[in-house]
């Protein structure tokens, strides 16, 4: 059995493939992965809440997606996580971040306002 000390708690192993890790928090005993217990040890340090680690080593166990790119009126929208919401833009030197949509309307605004503005000088 391996001890490990992770932000004032004890984490130990189950059985000797050190595969499967514990911790006991406010007298409820947690077990996962390390990486998944160590999230729940996180996530009470944070926030006063005890989630269960296979909740959290599902969410963590996602295969990484390919991100995307795209050009849109010479403003390149980029998505690294395959997430709907978590596409960005370096727009007029800051970054605005949201869904694809709401990028694409926003950069459409703009010139439209800035052709406006054009034409009534």
């Amino acid at each position: 059995m391996a001890l490990a000390s992770y932000r004032g708690f004890t984490l130990k192993s189950i059985g000797s493939s050190n595969q499967v890790w514990k911790v006991t928090i406010k007298n409820r005993e947690l077990q996962g992965t390390l990486a998944a217990v160590k999230k729940s040890v996180d996530w009470w340090c944070d926030t006063a809440s005890i989630i269960d680690p296979s909740t959290l080593a599902a969410s963590s166990e996602r295969a990484p997606s390919k991100g995307a790119q795209e050009n849109f009126h010479g403003f390149t929208i980029k998505n690294d996580t395959g997430e709907n919401n978590a596409w960005y833009c370096m727009f007029n030197g800051k970054l605005i971040k949201g869904g694809k949509l709401a990028i694409q309307r926003h950069i459409e605004a703009y010139l439209v306002a800035k052709k406006k503005a054009e034409q009534a000088k």
